[in-house]
């Protein structure tokens, strides 16, 4: 079966698939946030990965295959750029006051005192924009073992906001219409920025977001050739065991990204493992991981000495409560006003 046979509508696992990411995020955070970065389990089997880590990588191959759908059913900007800010910012700035408000509640300064604080300005306005992260509260968190952060999760959306922004500039160039020119273009930035990683135009430049970046091209590129594009689980079976024996170091090295992205979009879209009744809930993953960090990190200070399981049994449950509050009452209507600019086919969300 070809990817392009199956990739119709939204008779899919991503929703499914997003939500076992962000939760693998919300994991790695327990052991990280109560300074057990090392006994994370997926770190002690193979030091080039964590959960955190891989449940990120997972978004952003995930992100690429379906906002390159997303522009191809719109293929303008206005629609297009209405479509992402709608699912991105109704949540980001409900979970940037969330911040503030558990941020300032767990501190060390009077509640009045903690909101006029500059600090306070400049991370609300900086962060709820999207496009720079802040991580620090006045006298938030000060005693944790993890103290200079009050969601660290959110390091990731200027990056995804900067490739919207490349994404929709190769489609206006017509790049995205042809697949060959995308493939060469792709390659060739590729190329570039292995011979001169300076160049990197994203920040920060280091080698994670150049993953990153790399990952959400490939689920862009994904997309674009979808028709010749085999959906096997044998395949992905024996990429995933690549990946186990990591021979020579590539398998979890310069060959980890596209195997991870075809793992990902076989498990979307295979029908042996099609779960269609997952659909029928809320999309809860973008709420798991935009309010958890806060979350985890009022809990370690509420229960000194909590082990990472402990805290992964209380973050969970809690921030997933929230998560599905954020669903209903925030983020579900906004996207109910896409409609307003264009009122696309099938596709992609």
């Amino acid at each position: 079966m070809r990817l392009s046979e199956l990739a119709r509508g939204r008779d899919n696992n991503f929703q499914l698939i997003r939500l076992l990411a962000a939760a693998a995020v919300i994991l790695f955070h327990c052991y990280a946030l109560t300074d057990h970065w090392t006994d994370e389990p997926l770190w002690r089997l193979a030091p080039e990965l964590n959960f955190g880590s891989l449940g990120v990588k997972i978004f952003f191959v995930v992100s690429g295959f379906l906002v390159t759908g997303s522009w191809e059913s719109r293929q303008r900007l206005v629609p297009f750029a209405a479509a992402r800010a709608l699912r991105i910012y109704p949540g980001l700035l409900c979970a940037t006051l969330f911040t503030i408000l558990v941020a300032g509640a767990c501190g060390t300064l009077p509640f009045a005192a903690f909101l006029a604080d500059p600090l306070t300005l400049d991370y609300a306005w900086r962060t709820g924009a999207g496009w720079e992260l802040r991580h620090q509260l006045p006298g938030a968190f000060k005693a944790n073992p993890y103290p200079d952060a009050v969601n660290g999760s959110m390091w990731t959306l200027p990056i995804e906001l900067r490739l919207y922004v490349g994404l929709a500039l190769a489609g206006l160039a017509g790049l995205l219409a042809r697949r060959a020119a995308w493939l060469a273009a792709v390659a060739a930035a590729t190329a570039v920025v292995v011979a001169q990683p300076a160049w990197f135009p994203l920040a920060p430049n280091d080698q994670v977001t150049r993953e990153l970046a790399l990952l959400f091209a490939l689920g862009s590129l994904a997309w674009c050739w979808r028709e010749r594009i085999v959906v096997s689980i044998p395949a992905a079976v024996a990429a995933i065991a690549f990946v186990a024996w990591n021979p020579a170091g590539i398998g979890r090295g310069p060959l980890l990204q596209p195997l991870l992205a075809y793992v990902v979009l076989v498990a979307a879209y295979h029908p042996r493992l099609q779960w269609p009744a997952f659909n029928r809930t809320g999309d809860y993953s973008y709420g798991l991981y935009i309010y958890s960090f806060p979350i985890q990190q009022a809990l370690v200070q509420l229960v000194p000495g909590v082990a990472p399981a402990g805290l992964f049994a209380l973050a969970l449950p809690a921030t997933l409560a929230v998560a599905v509050l954020s669903w209903h009452v925030v983020e579900k209507p906004a996207l109910g006003l896409k409609s307003r600019f264009r009122s696309p086919p099938e596709g992609p969300a």
